[in-house]
């Protein structure tokens, strides 16, 4: 089964803010590489990163306040026959609370941090920019699309099957995917199959692997795909254009021994390819006019060697 596809990339996303603010830092451009985790954007964050600051600042100070609850207690347990059970328990509860309240502002830093966070963009993988759209000092919606970011190490092939066709298509069958540029076919494997028919299109989606790792294809690039549905030892194989009626009358006009023209129905198997299989009508050794307008039925033709 013949389908024309394209190459894209093995993984492809757009990056997005979590919240919305003036881009304050934008130092990639399209066509950069960034690794994994690398800071790639940020809007205005001043607000945020006053809020880290005070709340590391209290939680600084409540933590002298429980080193001093500490020292007290440990102070008033040597004392205890001399200051009283009351007072011990006293400095015990002081400290027990000012423990507690450097867990609460611990949490509160987390807190503002993870606020802060959300204002920063990190790479969510190793890859390549492919698109930035927006500027910066620009204005962006938690909706705005800042990067969009590609990996095409492995590339991927995918293409549109029709309904009528991708019933018989599963994951795992093989293909053969001509890239230009490259010599010969190369092997590749279906994936994924869309569950579903694009009810626009009439079509599943189908992505492929290929066998071994491509290189030098940019992603878009049209490429023709073979998807092999079922292997045969034997088969009659002819060109599609040699098939005169395909849909309603199929026929091929035949050449006998002399060189005389004749028309033969035929059955064949109605594969969307240059090539199909045909499984009546024709024996091994018939010869067909591969244009078969070139001649009428009763004409004489010369075989060439």
């Amino acid at each position: 089964m013949a389908v024309n596809g394209r190459i894209r990339p093995r993984l492809s996303v757009e990056v997005k803010f979590p919240v919305p603010g003036r881009i304050i830092l934008l130092p990639f451009d399209v066509g950069q590489r960034v690794e994994q985790g690398t800071l790639i954007a940020r809007v205005d964050d001043a607000p945020q990163l006053a809020a880290i600051k005070q709340a590391q600042s209290q939680l600084a100070a409540q933590k002298e306040v429980l080193s001093q609850a500490q020292r007290d207690l440990a102070r008033y347990e040597k004392l205890a026959e001399i200051v009283g059970s009351q007072r011990v328990e006293q400095a015990r509860v002081a400290a027990h609370q000012a423990q507690d309240e450097v867990l609460r502002l611990t949490a509160n830093v987390e807190q503002v941090r993870e606020v802060q966070a959300r204002h920063e963009i990190r790479a969510p993988f190793s890859g390549i920019i492919t698109e930035r759209p927006v500027d910066p000092g620009q204005t962006v919606g938690s909706d705005t699309t800042v990067y969009r970011l590609a990996d095409n190490t492995m590339p991927e092939a995918t293409a549109q099957v029709d309904e009528l066709y991708a019933a018989a298509l599963s994951v795992g069958m093989s293909a053969l995917v001509a890239v230009p540029g490259t010599d010969g076919a190369l092997g590749a494997k279906i994936i994924h199959l869309e569950q579903r028919v694009d009810p626009q299109t009439g079509a599943r989606a189908v992505r492929l692997h290929f066998d071994k790792p491509l290189v030098n294809a940019p992603a878009g690039l049209t490429v023709s795909i073979n998807l092999i549905v079922e292997r045969r030892k034997y088969a009659i194989s002819i060109p599609r254009s040699a098939i005169l009626s395909p849909s309603t009358n199929p026929r091929v006009r035949v050449v006998d021994a002399g060189g005389i023209v004749s028309e033969q129905q035929i059955v064949f198997l109605d594969w969307p390819s240059q090539n199909v299989i045909v499984t009546s009508g024709l024996k091994r050794g018939m010869r067909i006019l591969v244009e078969p307008l070139a001649a009428e039925p009763g004409k004489h033709v010369r075989i060439a060697d």
